[in-house]
């Protein structure tokens, strides 16, 4: 399994899958933020689906995966760009 982990080119596919899944969060956090001002409106769009107590739920419930999964996606594109930057200035310094 550590293995699997050794790979940059699966280190940037979680990334991706982490961006993902924060854009989706990020989406929803929006349209139940959305839910909880304009009950109305959103609960037709959702055809019910989300009223004022559930959205004010849910945006709740998002908080803590939407900032661990944006964290998670921007620490491993930073740590991939930092890490190719040196990979380049070891190759022109030879």
């Amino acid at each position: 399994m550590l293995e699997w982990f050794r790979s940059k080119r699966n280190i940037r596919r979680i990334g991706r899958w982490c961006g993902w899944a924060a854009l989706i969060l990020l989406a929803f956090t929006l349209i139940t933020g959305y839910g909880i001002s304009q009950f109305r409106v959103v609960g037709s769009l959702t055809f019910g689906l989300l009223d004022k107590a559930s959205s004010h739920r849910w945006h709740h419930y998002t908080d803590v995966p939407l900032v661990i999964f944006t964290l998670a996606h921007v620490t491993i594109a930073v740590w991939l760009r930092l890490s190719a930057q040196k990979s380049v200035r070891r190759r022109r310094n030879r």
